[in-house]
């Protein structure tokens, strides 16, 4: 069950790095063709604000799951210089990743309530559901609790 959990953990990974990646290059894109549009036509695209916005929030939630796979977020290495004891480092990172876990449960809650909550609403420039652009909240905790769950049964698994 590990196994399959863990191979599941990593493609869901893998394909939001390679859809945050995507993303990241359209927004690239699409905040370079504003700027010419807006500095150099004269004459700025209706959605130049909007786009790019959805674009850069999605893309950063599904940056975050892979973040939380790789175990890179949020860790600036302070804790063995810190605490010393190898078991109490142990107990912390445990405790931390319980609490991640709540956290982005409790999150996606919100973020999916708050999403139904604007489906009805449209955007000003594109027209779509103003829920689509909070709907990456959700998509993007479940994904790093997934990731979370994985995390803390290898530990088991270890310990």
């Amino acid at each position: 069950m590990i196994t399959s959990l863990r191979r599941l953990c990593h493609a869901v990974a893998q394909l939001c790095l390679a859809v945050a990646g995507f993303g990241a290059a359209l927004l690239a894109i699409l905040v370079s063709y504003t700027v010419f549009m807006r500095w150099v036509v004269g004459a700025p695209p209706h959605w130049a604000e909007e786009l790019p916005q959805l674009v850069l929030v999605w893309m950063s939630l599904l940056a975050a799951v892979a973040c939380t796979y790789r175990r890179s977020h949020l860790s600036a290495g302070l804790m063995p210089m810190i605490v010393s004891s190898v078991s109490a480092q142990r107990l912390i990172t445990r405790v931390m990743d319980v609490l991640l876990l709540a956290m982005f449960l409790l999150l996606a809650k919100a973020g999916w309530d708050l999403a139904w909550l604007t489906m009805s609403q449209t955007t000003t420039a594109l027209q779509i559901p103003a829920g689509v652009t909070y709907m990456a909240v959700p998509v993007g905790c479940i994904g790093m609790a997934l990731m979370q769950v994985e995390l803390l049964l290898a530990q088991e698994k270890r310990s």
